[in-house]
Order: C-alpha cells, then structure tokens, then sequence
C-alpha cells in the first residue's frame, strides 16, 4: 500500500508520457490454472530508453498500482520488500526486460505494467492483462436414474365369465365346502337332541307305569261261574 501511494505521488508531480514506443507482451502460454509459469516481456523501441532501466508494476482487479521490481541496465534486479522473491524473476536482454512469475496464483491476476523513468518523466507501457480461465458453472447434481428396467404385473379382477373352467370349479368346491360343513354340524348335533330326546322320554313314560292295579267289588275274591 505505501509502494501505491508513492507511485501515485510520483504521477501527480511528474509528466507521464506514453509514447508507445514501450509495449508489454505475453511470451508463455495464458495460465490455464494456479502453479502455471507466466513470462511478460517489455520491449523498448526507443534506444534512448535503453539505459534507463524499468520498474514492473502490476494492479489487481481491486487494487491499486503494486510495485513488483526494478531491473537495471546492467540486469541487475531489485524486487520489492512485499514481494515473494522466490515467485518473481527479472532478466534483460537486447532491448527487452523480462517479468517471469514462476508460479501464477489468483492474486497474480490482473494487468502489468513497465515504466521508464528518464529526464524526470515517467513513461508507461501499455498494459497487458493476464487472467485464469473461468471456471464453469456446474449444473445441481441430480441422482441417476437406475437403467434397470422396472416390470409391473398388472392387476386383473377375474369374474366368474372370465374365469378358466378349472379356477370355476375349485370356487365353487369352496363355497359348498363353506356352507355344506356348518349344515351337516348342525343336522349331526340335530339328530343327536332328537335321539337323547327320545330316550329320555321313554324312561319318563316307564317309569310313570309302575302302579298298583285297582280292587275289583268282590275283595279280589274270584267269583266262580257255577
């Protein structure tokens, strides 16, 4: 944050000049996910510039201006105090200074800068981003349906007119079964009251014919014929 404030002090109090005679390309490939190397590359056209050094600077999405390091005329390279030294190199090379960021992560994002600082100017390439790929929006996962097939047996009522004659037959050997047994149970236990009945009432009626015969007018004397 005090390397932002600083460099837009300097912006305030010097002229910038852009020229585009400064340009910042991507020599690798776009990142395609975080650990991916990233190398920029300055390229200077102007030779009067070529002995001045440049400063690398970088600005995230949602932040300021980030100092990243200098790199002198004679390759010599100075990185900021907030910077991770082993995530950054510098080289240069004819006419060219190089950025290298070993391992790109999602605070890496955004758009770099080089500026060559000569005469008390300030002179600013033109940017180039570099961004990670988006990742997709994956859709709510949803549980699969099952490939096995799913065999209903459907339901039938059989009547009596769709019925096979052997299904007839055995219904019907049911229903008098069901009704046939109760009938013969009651005639059997019928025929049993019937029978002790009738026993029961020929002892009464035997036992009420043990009675003395009545006297006859001559005093149970037999009276003769003579």
């Amino acid at each position: 944050m005090p390397r932002s404030l600083f460099l837009l002090f300097l912006l305030s109090l010097c002229y910038c000049k852009c020229k585009g005679q400064i340009q910042v390309k991507l020599l690798s490939r776009t990142p395609t996910k975080p650990g991916d190397p990233v190398e920029l590359e300055c390229a200077i056209k102007d030779n009067s510039f070529s002995d001045s050094g440049v400063s690398w600077v970088h600005q995230g999405k949602d932040s300021g201006l980030r100092f990243i390091m200098f790199i002198s005329s004679i390759s010599r390279v100075t990185h900021a105090s907030d910077v991770d030294k082993p995530r950054y190199g510098g080289s240069k090379g004819p006419g060219t200074y190089k950025l290298m960021v070993k391992s790109f992560q999602e605070k890496d994002q955004g758009e770099y800068y080089c500026i060559v600082i000569r005469n008390q100017m300030l002179h600013f390439s033109s940017g180039h981003q570099v961004f990670l790929p988006v990742p997709p929006t994956q859709p709510p996962t949803t549980k699969a349906a099952s490939t096995t097939p799913i065999t209903t047996t459907p339901v039938t009522t059989i009547g009596p007119e769709t019925q096979s004659p052997a299904n007839a037959h055995k219904t019907w050997l049911n229903c008098d079964l069901y009704i046939w047994a109760p009938l013969v149970g009651a005639c059997l236990f019928l025929l049993v009251a019937l029978v002790v009945t009738i026993i029961t009432c020929q002892k009464t009626r035997r036992r009420r014919c043990k009675c003395r015969r009545p006297a006859n007018a001559n005093n149970g004397k037999v009276v003769s014929n003579r």
